[in-house]
């Protein structure tokens, strides 16, 4: 005789769920785009057979993962995550997998330099003359840490934005805030403010002439230079990044 076999229940998913599942695949399939609005809850509950509860709970998560908002006449409008959502989930993850400033270091050794490269051949006159501007700020601080900072973060968000690719913006932005507290330690404790306006002040050069190969160059020597500050100043690079930091 065979013997019985138990069998675990199976968990019901919740109805909410399975309607944001639904919405959810339809805007990342392209069936729904930034800008369209969907179905007043009434209407939508009918078309999927549950009730306006349900479906105004599924709103609220799909509004908290920023792909709907609220638009004209309450309805609801699909939109794409903020980048502070995207930063806010690449923080979560990097703190959680216990990620090390050494490893941001090298992603950002990656990342800097293609940017300035890429900024090299997309600049536009705008981003040049704030770029010189920010130079010239950079020039009045370079022995006021606080400001120093402020104005390094300023450069390179300046020359990823010159670059002109969203894909690039999204990945460097949240490293670039976890590797700011290690920065703000290099600045306090070895002041490079002169070595930093040299790189900064070479980069632009690079920029303003459109050459491709220097600006990266620069940058490359710029980002080498910090990991040699974050050892001089005493940063373990192998410890783990931490937003509180």
């Amino acid at each position: 005789m065979s013997k019985p076999q138990t069998f675990k229940a199976v968990s019901k998913v919740p109805a909410y769920q399975l309607v944001e599942g639904s919405i959810r695949d339809m805007i990342m399939a392209g069936e729904l785009s930034p800008g369209d609005l969907l179905p007043p809850e009434t209407e939508l509950a009918e078309q999927l057979e549950v009730t306006r509860p349900t479906v105004r709970e599924a709103f609220r998560s799909l509004e908290g993962a920023g792909l709907i908002k609220r638009g004209p006449r309450r309805r609801m409008v699909v939109t794409a995550p903020s980048p502070r959502i995207v930063h806010n989930a690449m923080h979560e993850a990097i703190v959680l997998h216990g990620v090390t400033f050494r490893e941001l270091w090298e992603v950002q050794m990656a990342l800097e330099p293609a940017a300035a490269a890429l900024a090299a051949t997309k600049i536009s006159p705008e981003l040049l003359d704030d770029i010189e501007a920010n130079l010239a700020r950079t020039a009045e601080c370079l022995d006021k840490p606080v400001k120093l900072a402020e104005c390094d973060v300023e450069f390179h968000e300046l020359v990823a934005k010159a670059a002109d690719n969203h894909a690039l913006l999204l990945a460097r932005e949240p490293l670039g805030e976890l590797l700011f507290p290690a920065f703000g330690t290099v600045i306090r404790n070895i002041g490079p403010g002169e070595r930093l306006f040299e790189a900064h002040t070479k980069i632009f050069q690079a920029l303003k002439k459109g050459n491709e190969k220097q600006a990266e160059t620069w940058m490359a020597k710029h980002i080498r230079d910090f990991r040699r500050g974050c050892e001089l100043a005493g940063v373990n690079l192998d410890a783990p990044v931490s937003i509180k930091d």
